[in-house]
């Protein structure tokens, strides 16, 4: 277990709702050039599928500055960032996706996702889901964090009713247990382990190691929050979690829903939502599609070489989705 961050985070990535005021502070508006060069970008890949877009292929002037500025808005200022301006009538589908998938080669290395070995996640509604993962269903999803350490999702078209999102820093909620709990902190330094619901089938249900919920490395604390992930890792084990584990796990998830601190919105078709993993949470309602509406994101989720400085143990989440595929094709399984 690292040392325990005893003093208030005073950093922009340690953000509330309230000190912000609403989705414009963390929007970025497309500019004329940028929106030339990506046409550009269009252009000169067309002959490429989407995924077969590289880093080498983004060299547009405009389009380069633009995110070398999200790159360093994420990993080292606010760590969330929301691009607007791509107009759904304009650009299909397929265009849309060359276009964020573009961005990600920039911000990181896109790894795998689930079993199949997806590096763009379907984030829709799909009741024959063999694992049944929540962002393949259209129920809510709480407060938590992802596998790797920069995220994104592109709303390609939204729901019926329902779908809000909703952002909360997790260095926000660490300072508001430590204002308020600080006896709290060890239990969610120590952490616990894991049952990653793609890993259900596998040779390795539950991580060997415990997990922290948040650890402290050369200054920076970081978050890693799944507290459904322990509850079922325990159930497995044929165990309880830990009392202070559980009161503490029970603090964070109430002070991440607290209107203060999380910001919340919706997704509009051809925005592109980008965080920092290791210092936001992030959440959906509950939503409903019709045969008009049919709710659809792209998710990507960003290795960062020379990234933020984490303990080890946080990549092992990220790990067991690529386990899972390596197994998944050794067996020959469709």
């Amino acid at each position: 277990m690292t040392s325990i961050c005893r003093t208030p985070i005073d950093h922009p990535s340690a953000w509330t709702s309230r000190d912000l005021g609403g989705r414009g502070a963390i929007t970025r508006p497309l500019r004329q050039n940028e929106l030339d060069d990506i046409d550009r970008l269009l252009e000169q890949t067309a002959h490429l599928a989407p995924q077969a877009v590289t880093r080498g292929d983004v060299r547009q002037p405009a389009l380069v500055g633009l995110l070398d500025e999200l790159r360093a808005d994420i990993m080292h200022g606010r760590g969330v960032v929301l691009v607007t301006g791509l107009d759904p009538s304009r650009y299909d589908p397929e265009q849309l996706e060359r276009i964020y998938w573009a961005v990600g080669t920039h911000l990181g290395e896109a790894a795998v996702q689930s079993h199949a070995g997806d590096r763009l996640g379907r984030v829709e509604q799909d009741d024959k889901d063999p694992v049944a993962r929540g962002y393949r269903s259209s129920g809510e999803l709480v407060m938590h964090t992802d596998s790797y350490e920069v995220v994104g999702l592109q709303c390609i078209r939204q729901a019926a009713r329902g779908g809000q999102s909703a952002l909360v820093s997790s260095l926000a909620i660490h300072n508001a247990l430590l204002r308020e709990r600080p006896d709290l902190l060890e239990p969610l330094y120590e952490g616990y382990y894991l049952a990653i619901p793609e890993a259900r089938l596998s040779s390795k249900p539950v991580t060997d190691e415990k997990i922290p919920v948040f650890c402290h490395v050369d200054g920076q604390v970081s978050c890693m929050y799944a507290a459904s992930f322990m509850r079922e890792a325990a159930r497995r084990n044929n165990t309880a979690l830990p009392d202070k584990l559980s009161e503490a796990l029970e603090a964070f998830s109430a002070i991440a829903q607290r209107d203060e601190l999380a910001l919340r919105f919706m997704l509009a078709p051809g925005e592109i939502l980008l965080w920092h993993n290791f210092t936001n949470l992030h959440s959906r309602t509950e939503f409903e599609n019709d045969d008009q509406h049919r709710r659809l994101l792209l998710r990507l989720w960003l290795t960062v070489p020379d990234g933020r400085p984490v303990v080890p143990e946080f990549y092992a989440r990220g790990q067991a989705y690529a386990r899972v595929y390596r197994e998944h094709q050794s067996t020959g399984a469709a």
